[in-house]
């Protein structure tokens, strides 16, 4: 019988990149968030704005942001759907 998993837990986690999914035993898919959070913010792609970005007004190089939302995002909903499967 697997222990049930909290979502919101898992989300709260995610926080620090790749932690949630390592709490719902993803541990490769987490290591892979942290080291690409990681890496993009190390090599400054964070929060660039490419040319046509900033012509039009919208930062196009959110890359690092726009990762770490979605990693979050996936932490919450594999919980979600872990706690609705049956055991």
């Amino acid at each position: 019988m697997r222990p049930r998993k909290n979502p919101a837990l898992a989300a709260a986690l995610a926080i620090v990149p790749g932690m949630g999914h390592v709490y719902l035993g993803q541990n490769l898919k987490g290591g892979f968030f942290l080291l690409a959070c990681g890496g993009l913010e190390f090599l400054g792609f964070d929060f660039d704005l490419s040319i046509i970005g900033s012509v039009i007004g919208v930062p196009l190089g959110l890359s690092g942001i726009g990762l770490y939302g979605y990693q979050i995002f996936d932490a919450y909903r594999l919980a979600k759907m872990m706690e609705s499967e049956p055991v």
